[in-house]
């Protein structure tokens, strides 16, 4: 079965591929840059390009993992979170529908798409309302609009996930977890002498990136053409007890950093992924402990990865 990582060097591209060969699938990946002869360097921004290498791959099952992924980044740049989110999705859907029409595409939604004022005791599911409150935010509600209108017109085959928070070694900075775990490294090293904490005070779906690619490639295997699923580990984590976790790995930061008081765990909203339907296509479970993935995280930065 060959299959086209897009994105391929990113965070999760590079788990991806991974996951895909260890179960024996023939791997391609594309990425702006790559010092990786698996990985070649394609802009599929542009339209041509991106025809002429799905023309050449002729892949059963592609990956859209390209994109610009941070929702506060998007404020500053508006029109590039706009044309990486919807443009390159729209070009291979058109390279498919000339090249390949029976080739799958999974393509990465965010569960930052979600309303979660509406979420029903903070339980998230594929029928919550959507909402925009970022540019990030409204080029993927776009993106999955545009994508579900070419798969009617040309009859293709796509799956779109919602995907929740997810961590693991080689994440940028930008993200909750892997900014603190920056600050506790800088500390370490002398480059700062403390640091102050943001709103820690809510719970939010956390899952390892391991678990997160499995999820994209059961949904690859056996889910439903057209559909949509929610991606995530189906847990609520409080933000301020995996910090204050990263905190105790560190005695610098312990000794120069308090953490703000816990709030009783009734005081606030847990919220989560309902993963129902992605558990019933696929028997899909999380597999791996959260709690020792910000460890690796920390880990990581440790070794100057971040």
């Amino acid at each position: 079965m060959r299959t086209l990582v897009v994105g391929a060097n990113g965070f999760a591209g590079t788990y991806l591929r991974r996951e895909l060969e260890d179960n024996g699938y023939e791997v391609f990946g594309v990425d702006v840059v790559s010092n990786n002869d698996k990985v070649k360097v394609v802009d599929m921004l542009d339209p041509k390009k991106a025809d002429d290498l799905i023309a050449e791959i002729k892949p059963d099952i592609i990956f859209n993992l390209a994109g610009q992924a941070a929702p506060s980044i998007s404020w500053d740049k508006v029109l590039l979170t706009m044309h990486l989110n919807i443009d390159i999705s729209v070009n291979i859907l058109e390279a498919v529908r000339k090249n390949c029409p029976s080739c799958r595409v999974i393509l990465i939604g965010s569960a930052n798409q979600y309303d979660g004022s509406k979420a029903v005791d903070g339980v998230i599911s594929e029928e919550t309302p959507l909402n925009c409150t970022s540019p990030y935010d409204v080029s993927k509600n776009a993106q999955e609009d545009l994508v579900f209108l070419m798969a009617r017109k040309y009859d293709l085959d796509v799956i779109m996930t919602r995907s929740f928070n997810h961590i693991g070694p080689g994440q940028k900075t930008g993200f909750v977890v892997t900014d603190y775990c920056k600050r506790i490294v800088d500390l370490e090293n002398g480059s700062i002498d403390t640091f102050t904490f943001g709103n820690l005070d809510s719970w939010r779906d956390f899952s390892d990136a391991r678990d997160v690619v499995r999820a994209y490639r059961l949904l690859a295997e056996k889910g439903e053409k057209n559909e949509i699923y929610n991606v995530g580990s189906g847990k609520s984590f409080y933000i301020r007890d995996l910090i204050g976790n990263l905190i105790e790995l560190s005695d610098k930061a312990k000794a120069k950093v308090t953490l703000p008081p816990r709030l009783d765990d009734d005081k606030l909203v847990h919220v989560r992924a309902d993963i129902t339907k992605l558990q019933k296509a696929t028997g899909f479970e999380a597999q791996y402990d959260v709690f020792e993935t910000i460890k690796d995280v920390l880990e990581d930065y440790r070794k100057g990865n971040g």
